[in-house]
């Protein structure tokens, strides 16, 4: 006799529910894909970790507004994507995408909605990305990224019909997190079109995306205005820019010298970490009694034996910039070379940053012109270039290595100077 096997039937040949509403919805979105003008290529990141690369994909573009968004919001900014595919895999807020509306101009949008794990439907919120976020990061590198400068309605109560209105529209940035946003801290400026300054109140940068194991992917900065300020470079739109973007490193390390001595303390300026010939610097001593010194870095030892004096370089254009070394008297003052390199500070880089090392030979406060030789080791050299160049040496992070780079600075007659180097991807 015929026995009729329902799990069979179940499983091999009947539509679930959940099934036939599936096909239901995918078949509805063919039928629109088939009869619209609403369809657009759009350039997906990669996600997640974020890459600085796309992939591209069909979409339906509309538009879309909150129930929040207020006069000083443009309507057009903010677009809702459909993907065809109801699989489509899961995005991200933060993750970026690139499109032109208008057929022509490319531009970048940024996700604040992401797709919702309940629903059938693979769409999304995104906002247009308005400006561009730019400072320079502790190692002298400039930072841009793609970034929306508007408001975000914070009251949660209606303020129709108050006896006073006060407001509370706040202005935000909202951008990506990564290693470059995860570092920006209360009280950062910020320079928009040149012209514009805005200082950090807030940051928001502990808000886990769900499905990502407790990663941020999206950061909102609370902001308010600032006054530009001497510090602020407006060409670069870049603010605080002759303090983070500059350093000042004397040339000489700790002198040791005896009274009557005279000698001359020279001083690296570097932008970005590259030298720069014409900044004026300023010359400093703690102690005149101990050791004089003029506007040209010329010095002299005054003070008894066993005193001591430091000596500050500071940068003219902004005196929170400088670098100290100290003199002390001595009776007798015993020959021993050392090698100087500069920067002397670096110890972690990130793909495509660059570092010119200056390497040189002192004795006693007087740079001897010895060759300084380079020998990088360790890390992966795929990882890396390390080229000669004017007075020293240029490494440049080509991709992350999972062993540190080690440089080992060698002259004759001096010990070996050795720097360690964590080389670290872009995120």
């Amino acid at each position: 006799m015929f026995e009729f096997n329902t799990k069979n039937y179940v499983d091999n040949v009947a539509t679930t529910p959940k099934q036939y509403w599936e096909e239901l919805h995918q078949a509805t979105l063919d039928t629109m894909w088939n009869d619209t003008t609403q369809v657009y290529t759009i350039k997906e990141q990669n996600a997640l970790p974020f890459e600085d690369e796309y992939t591209e994909y069909e979409a339906w573009v509309s538009t879309v507004s909150d129930d929040l968004i207020n006069y000083s919001k443009v309507y057009s900014d903010f677009v809702r994507l459909f993907y065809r595919d109801l699989t489509h895999k899961q995005n991200y807020k933060g993750q970026y995408y690139k499109f032109a509306l208008d057929g022509e101009h490319e531009e970048t949008y940024i996700c604040y909605d992401r797709m919702n794990l309940s629903t059938l439907t693979a769409d999304f919120k995104v906002v247009r990305c308005n400006n561009v976020l730019t400072w320079v990061d502790e190692y002298g590198n400039i930072i841009t990224l793609p970034c929306y400068l508007g408001t975000d309605v914070t009251s949660t109560n209606n303020l129709i019909g108050k006896d006073g209105i006060v407001p509370n529209a706040r202005m935000i940035i909202l951008v990506q997190a990564n290693d470059f946003t995860k570092s920006i801290v209360k009280n950062q400026r910020f320079m928009f079109e040149h012209s514009t300054a805005f200082k950090v109140e807030e940051v928001n940068n502990f808000m886990q995306e769900q499905g990502t194991d407790g990663q941020v992917t999206c950061v909102k900065i609370y902001i308010n205005y600032s006054a530009i300020i001497p510090n602020d470079n407006t060409e670069l739109n870049i603010c605080d820019y002759y303090k983070v973007g500059y350093t000042v490193d004397i040339d000489q390390d700790n002198i040791e010298q005896v009274n009557g001595f005279t000698g001359q303390l020279t001083a690296t300026v570097k932008n970005l970490n590259e030298v720069v010939d014409n900044m004026e610097v300023i010359w400093e001593t703690s102690d005149k009694t101990v050791v004089t010194i003029d506007s040209q870095g010329n010095y002299q030892v005054v003070g008894l034996n066993g005193d001591k004096a430091t000596i500050t370089c500071r940068l003219k254009e902004n005196t929170d910039v400088y670098s100290s070394i100290t003199i002390e008297v001595v009776g007798t003052v015993i020959s021993s070379p050392t090698i100087i390199v500069s920067p002397n500070d670096i110890t972690v880089l990130k793909e495509k940053q660059s570092v010119a090392f200056i390497p040189k030979v002192y004795n006693e406060g007087e740079e001897l012109h010895t060759f300084v030789n380079c020998i990088p080791s360790n890390a992966n050299p795929l990882c890396y270039t390390l080229i000669p160049v004017t007075n020293g040496y240029l490494l440049t992070v080509l991709k992350k290595s999972t062993k540190p780079l080690i440089l080992t600075f060698s002259a004759s007659g001096c010990a070996d100077y050795v720097v360690t180097i964590k080389l670290m991807g872009l995120l």
